[in-house]
């Protein structure tokens, strides 16, 4: 967001963004435990499960990246 005076309910805000981070991170978490168990189901979803991790990487990259504050 370019205002982050534009957010209503800062609070509610970060506390939501917190749970993506989490959210992303446990299903990387289950994704990672499933291949690791059952590693012959899941050869035909490599391409998937790579753009997968690809994703979910950015998105939790980008939450720690963005939420850190700037510096002058």
């Amino acid at each position: 967001m370019a205002d982050e005076n534009a957010i209503v309910d800062k609070v509610a805000y970060q506390s939501n963004r917190r749970y993506m981070a989490w959210t992303a991170l446990g299903t990387m978490l289950i994704a990672t435990t499933a291949v690791l168990i059952w590693p012959t189901r899941f050869a035909e979803a490599d391409s998937i499960l790579m753009m997968m991790y690809g994703s979910l990487s950015a998105l939790v990259g980008a939450y720690f990246g963005f939420a850190m504050p700037k510096k002058k």
